[in-house]
């Protein structure tokens, strides 16, 4: 483990309408990797999140694979902060996986990106979890490629953090491809086995979870608290994430005996390398 140094990255401010330059720190995690560019830099509230499954909003409830999903009675602002009770389960991308409000996280370039979270109490039963999945997985099944079978799709998911496994961190990325069918799932999937942290975390009290996807290496990172967790690489990490991008979940869960529990969300960021076609927050951000 090491702990990088916060770099800085200019932001603008404006004070009596005049523009104020400021140093706006980029995360360590960002930062091992030359990632400065800010694309995303959320408070949410339950202002943001959509009344249906589609529209110009940016959190919708449920998965695209979910039917009609939770309703919106699992969502709440408290304080300014955005709460999710049991069960509630946020995306960023719409069911139609178009004109929703914030990016992808792309692949092609490579990302970090950071969830600001605590719960309620520290019950092993909770299983709150931020993850990513990308938008080619879909209805259309838009992660099959040339050359590939017929039906057959490949595709990454990265489980940032994920509660209730272990003392610390749960980071696992996933490695998943073949043809789906209703009896046995996808018949590929491998996962790295080094994803749980043995250093205890108080989920009751604020964490920084963040993960990096960098495609040149073919390597997955995990941080808490601007401290590195571990890393992940082939086969872990498909080839295939180079050519997907991703979009944001946040899960409020049970490992089955349903207690309940709020989770509390006051930040979501995300990074990409400078040379990015994506444009920063200051020209992305939404009132």
């Amino acid at each position: 483990m090491h702990h990088a140094l916060f770099a800085l990255l200019p932001a603008v401010s404006v004070t009596s309408g005049v523009p104020v330059q400021q140093a706006t720190p980029v995360p360590p995690g960002a930062a091992a990797l030359g990632y400065t560019k800010c694309i995303l830099d959320e408070h949410p509230t339950a202002a943001d999140i959509a009344p249906g499954k589609n529209g110009d909003y940016k959190w919708f409830s449920g998965q695209w694979w979910a039917g009609e999903g939770p309703s919106l009675d699992h969502y709440r602002t408290q304080d300014g902060v955005l709460v999710l009770s049991l069960e509630g389960d946020l995306v960023s991308t719409s069911r139609d996986f178009s004109g929703a409000k914030l990016p992808l996280l792309p692949g092609p370039d490579g990302f970090y990106v950071e969830f600001e979270v605590r719960l309620s109490d520290n019950d092993p039963d909770h299983w709150p979890a931020v993850w990513l999945m990308p938008a080619e997985h879909n209805a259309r099944q838009e992660d099959h490629y040339e050359g590939d079978p017929p039906g057959y799709e490949r595709f990454m998911e990265l489980d940032i953090d994920e509660g209730g496994f272990g003392p610390g961190l749960t980071g696992t990325v996933h490695s998943t491809c073949g043809v789906w069918t209703k009896e046995h799932g996808y018949p590929e999937h491998v996962q790295n086995p080094n994803n749980v942290s043995q250093t205890p975390l108080d989920r009751s009290q604020w964490h920084i979870f963040g993960g990096s996807y960098d495609p040149k290496q073919q390597q997955v990172t995990w941080w808490v608290d601007g401290q590195e967790q571990m890393s992940a690489g082939a086969p872990y990490v498909p080839e295939v994430a180079a050519k997907q991008h991703f979009y944001l979940i946040i899960s409020n869960q049970t490992h089955g005996a349903k207690k309940p529990y709020d989770m509390f969300v006051r930040g979501v960021r995300a990074y990409v390398p400078p040379g990015s076609s994506l444009p920063t927050v200051p020209e992305t951000a939404n009132p």
